[in-house]
This record gives C-alpha cells, sequence and structure tokens, in this order.
C-alpha cells in the first residue's frame, strides 16, 4: 500500500475549498489580533474536521465510481485509483471508516469545547455533525447515491461549503446569529465552490453520460452548463461589491486586491466560455480554487483594515 496513491485520491487541490468558508468567519469573528489567538484553538479543530470530510467525500467517491465500474472515457480526468488496482476495495474502505471516525473526533471536540452549555445546541450540531459525514460517505456510495442518482451534487456543495462552512462556524465562534453581510459571504463563497464542480463535470461529461452519472452538466449539455457557469460566477462578483459596501470599506488596498480578484474572476468565465481543449479544464478548475480562496480571505480580513 503506497501513501502516494491516497494522496492522489484525496485531491490535495480541492483541500483549500475546504477551509476557506472557515477560514473568512474566523476572520470575521474577531476585531483583533488577540481574539483571533483566543480563538484558533476552536479555528483548528474546524479545519481538521472540514478537511477529514472533505478527504472522506473524495475517498468515498473513488471507491463508489469504481464499484459502479466507472470507466474512464476522457483521459483529462482523474483516474480511479480503486478500478485501477492502485488501491484495493478493502483498503480504501478501510480508510473511508479511519476519516469517518477522525471526522466524529474531531467535530464532537469542536462542539464541545464551543456549545456544551447549550444542550438543544449540543445537539443540533452533533446532528449536524453526522449528517455530514453520512451525505460525504452516500454521495457517491450507495443503492441510490444522490450524487449520481439525481444530480444534487451542485446544491451540497453549496450547502455544505457555503452555509454550513461559513454560518455554523462563524455561530460557534461568536454565538451570535449571522448578519446579512456574513449570510451574503456564504452565498458567494458557496456558489465559488459549485462553479469549481461545474467546471469537474464539464470535463468528465463524456465519463459521467458513458457511466449513467446525472450531473448539472448532462442534464444542461455543454452550452448551457457554461451559461450556468456565468451565472454562479457572477453572484460572487455582485456579492463581494455588496458586501464592502455593507461594510463601508475604504481601505485602498483592498479594493485594489478585491478588483484584481474579480478581473480574475471574470477572466475565469471568459476562459470557460470560449476554451475548446479540456485539458486546459483541469488548468481552470486549479486557478478557480485558488481564487476562490482569496476571495474569502480578501473578504475575512475586512475587520483589520
Amino acid at each position: 500500500m503506497k501513501i502516494k496513491y491516497f494522496i492522489y485520491a484525496s485531491r490535495v487541490y480541492t483541500l483549500p475549498l475546504s477551509i476557506t468558508g472557515i477560514t473568512s468567519s474566523y476572520l470575521l469573528s474577531s476585531s483583533s489580533v488577540i481574539e483571533l489567538y483566543k480563538n484558533i484553538d476552536i479555528y483548528t479543530f474546524s479545519i481538521l474536521t472540514s478537511i477529514s470530510l472533505q478527504i472522506l467525500s473524495n475517498f468515498s467517491n473513488d471507491y463508489g465510481d469504481s464499484i459502479k465500474t466507472f470507466n474512464n472515457v476522457n483521459s483529462y480526468s482523474p483516474k480511479k485509483l480503486v478500478k485501477c488496482g492502485k488501491i484495493s476495495l478493502y483498503n480504501m474502505k478501510k480508510s473511508i471508516y479511519i476519516f469517518s471516525i477522525l471526522s466524529f473526533f474531531f467535530g464532537i471536540i469542536l462542539i464541545f469545547k464551543t456549545v456544551r452549555e447549550n444542550i438543544f445546541i449540543f445537539f443540533l450540531y452533533t446532528l449536524g455533525l453526522l449528517f455530514c459525514i453520512y451525505s460525504s460517505i452516500s454521495y457517491s456510495i450507495g443503492k441510490t447515491p444522490y450524487g449520481w442518482k439525481f444530480g444534487l451534487g451542485d446544491l451540497s456543495v453549496f450547502i455544505f461549503f457555503g452555509l454550513f462552512s461559513v454560518l455554523g462556524n462563524f455561530f460557534l465562534l461568536t454565538h451570535i446569529f449571522p448578519t446579512i453581510d456574513i449570510f451574503l459571504l456564504s452565498f458567494g463563497i458557496g456558489f465559488l465552490s459549485v462553479s469549481v464542480l461545474n467546471v469537474n463535470n464539464i470535463r468528465d461529461l463524456k465519463d459521467d453520460i458513458e457511466n449513467g452519472k446525472i450531473t448539472i452538466p448532462v442534464k444542461l449539455g455543454v452550452k448551457y452548463s457554461k451559461f450556468y457557469h456565468t451565472i454562479i460566477v457572477f453572484i460572487p462578483i455582485v456579492i463581494c461589491l455588496l458586501f464592502l459596501y455593507i461594510r463601508n470599506v475604504n481601505n485602498t488596498y483592498q479594493w485594489i486586491f478585491s478588483v484584481l480578484i474579480i478581473i480574475s474572476l471574470m477572466y475565469n468565465i471568459k476562459n470557460i466560455i470560449f476554451i475548446k481543449r479540456k485539458n486546459l479544464l483541469n488548468l481552470e478548475l486549479k486557478k478557480l480554487v485558488l481564487l476562490t480562496f482569496l476571495y474569502g480571505l480578501n473578504i475575512g480580513i475586512t475587520n483589520f483594515l
């Protein structure tokens, strides 16, 4: 069993998405470096929980696709390592169990540290944690995996990477119901995370059709999937400007950085619309992951400028 295959199966390049919402809400929950330091343990366990869930989802995806006799007809799609024989079914299943336990372990410590005094909230967050673990696995595994059969991958990414990540973590840090600007941030990060999945699914369109996997691009086709991509990237651009307006941001450097991110996102829209060679979609996907992280970081530092 070679570690490098598990590192590949974890899809390390996607992991910044799992920490974007958490990092931005962590920064926005504090108004000073001292407050950041006080909450560093909560932030650490939030990161560990989120990364564990993301790796769990990626391992489950490889396992689920492989047992469904997933065949790669598009050479630009990531190979399924269980299907290729690089990782055995037994070892991948064992890894899924391990990361399920890790996700629960880190998550329950996080919940205990933050809301243990409130039994109702503690119970609610524990149910949410179990739901996240179940959803990470059932996206690709089971008789009716919702990422395969119902095309609900985009909705789940929006909920987990946007709403849960930003709003849920903000409440754990502050015990305050999120304000409208925090809701806007969760929508912006959520839609950008969905756009990453959409690029991935446009790239894998031939594979998914061949293997009977239902995604938004399978339903819409390439032309309308690119139009869909334009919308879900343009909305966060508007949200970024609206957030800066609501927060009355007048720092020149933050506005310059915001404009640079917006221009980069506009270029991504242009590239996705006009791209012809599918191998370039991998590059755009990785750029979009980085831009999503920078987008969240840029908004998150508002309190410190």
